[in-house]
């Protein structure tokens, strides 16, 4: 019973400590993304549009692939962070169907035709329901932040010199 306790218990920790990893304020961490990689880009001063794909990324700018908006390039400015996309749909499915096919393996009084009837029947409904659970909870799962743009580190809002300066001249 205690070994299956600590079995439990390694995802938690697994997932704990994965997202206690540093972030890097490094913008060439993004060079060694393969292209077609899911993403999903937090701005600076405007709204998220959610996952995409990365296509390339340069000194000034990086390149994002949208299924509804097609190529867009942002500049290196405007980007708060960098993080990984998840396939929680894909993940969903395979944990449902996971839970299908035990659910329908140990289930059946009625001996092996049922329980093969089960499996056949509970693991792809369960598979759908788990990819439907996980294609609603994507948008507000976060994966791991690949960059961090180094001015956000600490939710730096004061204004900048720059903008001081110029209000002061103007006055």
């Amino acid at each position: 019973m205690k070994k299956l306790q600590i079995v439990g218990l390694l995802p938690v920790l697994l997932a704990m400590t994965s997202s206690a990893l540093p972030q890097s304020t490094d913008w060439q961490v993004l060079e060694g993304i393969p292209a077609g990689t899911k993403i999903k880009l937090i701005f600076k001063h405007k709204r998220t549009l959610g996952p995409c794909q990365f296509e390339t990324v340069t000194e000034a700018w990086l390149g994002c692939y949208f299924t509804t908006l097609g190529s867009r390039r942002y500049a290196r400015d405007e980007i708060r962070e960098v993080r990984l996309g998840h396939h929680s749909a894909r993940t969903g499915f395979f944990i449902g169907a996971g839970v299908g096919a035990i659910l329908g393996a140990a289930r059946g009084a009625g001996g092996n035709d049922s329980r093969v009837l089960g499996v056949i029947v509970l693991t792809p409904v369960l598979g759908g329901l788990g990819a439907g659970v996980g294609a609603i909870a994507d948008p507000f799962v976060h994966g791991k932040t690949l960059y961090r743009s180094p001015d956000m580190n600490g939710a730096n809002t004061a204004p900048q010199a720059s903008t001081i300066n110029s209000i002061k001249l103007c006055h």
